[in-house]
């Protein structure tokens, strides 16, 4: 029987392929860090965006709340402390 025998590689060669594989990693690397970025950058603003109108919600809430007219006079007048 015939043992799987491949082709001799030199050593120039296999630092070829590994100088190949390293770019390879690299340019995987730096799109997953620029991806990594935009998400956080994204996420940033939308926790911003959703404390504004969040914000804009319950100003609106309180605005509801007050009373359209003054309270009426009840008769007393300041307390003075005297």
């Amino acid at each position: 029987m015939k043992e799987n025998e491949s082709d001799p590689t030199t050593p120039e060669q296999l630092l070829q392929m590994i100088d190949a594989q390293l770019a390879a990693q690299r340019s995987h690397r730096e799109r997953a860090g620029r991806n990594r970025a935009t998400i956080l950058v994204g996420g940033i603003l939308f926790i911003v965006a959703a404390a504004g109108a969040a914000l804009l919600v319950l100003d609106e809430m309180l605005m509801d709340m007050k009373p359209d007219k003054p309270p009426a006079a009840s008769g007393q007048g300041p307390v003075n402390g005297k």
